[in-house]
């Protein structure tokens, strides 16, 4: 029992370093992905939805077309108009019926203030998965005013979501996406923001935004690597908690704890960074391999050979003694 704690000890430290470097290193990271200092800190049309905001990320991405290609596929975000091009098979999984034919439709780019962004069907999630336009710049942004997770749909809105395009030239764009927070939240509010909400949210906008680039330049969206990619995540995940249990059930326990921490930094790989699949596929399969090693398997080894039967029985034994090849001196000492 005493053994099981030290290793419950060692799996939670193990836990907490990896959470720590986590907050220390990635969350910045994906909370300005894309995005210079300068766009960070610059004023965007919708800021003014939460003025006292008490955080703020802002997301970017270079698109090689004009704004006027850009703008169609942006103005018809939304559930009920073109989707939000990110990951098709995670938004069926919850339920948001998402489009998912990749079409303009010009009878849906149209915007006024007081409209409704649908992220979710309007009949489920008790109606209140949806943001309400306050900024409106035809063309170049749009600016919805939303509720964090557990505000209730009556209380007024403490958040902020706006897409901005800033022309570089006749054929470049930039894309930026900013996301502003309320001033104050519960400590089990901001614990799940944190390390829940925000991680999933840009897993999931960081697509939309490939996704925009894509298409306004003229390409496709390639869906069965966005399908193979959630796979990866899934059976890395897998890989996670299976090394877990083995780091409190194996005898040799170092090598589960070193693909329990693998495992980690590989999910937030996959997830967040989303490198090229095969790159993806290669370090799965390294996590893979310090888990189970080709002798875990039982291949890979030739088969032991099996020693020649000896005999035993008094005739036999008694034959081996007398034989001369064996014992050459055996005749001479039984013969006068």
């Amino acid at each position: 029992m005493d053994r099981l704690w030290a290793r419950i000890s060692v799996l939670a430290l193990t836990l907490t370093a990896i959470l720590c470097a986590f907050f220390a290193v990635v969350r910045p990271w994906y909370l300005q992905w894309g995005a210079s200092d300068i766009e960070g800190r610059m004023t965007l049309p919708g800021d003014e939805i939460i003025p006292r905001a008490a955080q703020q990320e802002t997301r970017a991405i270079t698109i090689d077309a004009g704004v006027d290609a850009v703008w169609p596929w942006l103005a018809q975000v939304g559930q009920d108009r073109g989707g939000f091009y990110s990951f098709d098979l995670l938004e069926k999984v919850v339920g948001c019926r998402m489009p998912t034919v990749d079409v303009l439709r010009p009878e849906k780019q149209s915007w006024h203030l007081g409209d409704k962004l649908w992220m979710y069907p309007p009949e489920g999630a008790g109606g209140a998965g949806f943001a309400t336009l306050r900024r409106y710049v035809p063309g170049r942004a749009l600016g919805f005013g939303t509720r964090v997770v557990g505000t209730p749909i009556t209380a007024p809105e403490d958040g902020s979501w706006t897409f901005v395009l800033q022309p570089l030239d006749g054929s470049t764009t930039r894309l930026l996406i900013r996301g502003r927070g309320p001033v104050t939240r519960s400590w089990l509010g901001l614990a799940f923001d944190r390390s829940i909400f925000e991680p999933v949210h840009f897993v999931m906008e960081r697509r939309m935004m490939i996704g925009i680039k894509q298409l306004a330049e003229g390409q496709d969206r390639d869906r069965a690597i966005n399908h193979l990619q959630i796979a990866l995540w899934t059976l890395t995940f897998g890989l996670f908690i299976v090394s877990g249990a083995q780091v409190l059930l194996r005898r040799e326990w170092w090598r589960p704890l070193t693909g329990f921490v693998g495992a980690a930094g590989v999910f937030q790989i996959l997830t967040l960074a989303q490198p090229h699949i095969l790159v993806g596929i290669a370090l799965v399969a390294g996590v893979t391999g310090i888990l189970w090693r080709p002798g875990d398997w039982g291949i890979f080894h030739p088969p032991a050979k099996s020693s020649p039967r000896v005999a035993s029985s008094p005739a036999a034994m008694s034959n081996i003694a007398h034989d001369p090849t064996l014992f050459p001196g055996a005749r001479s000492r039984h013969t006068c």
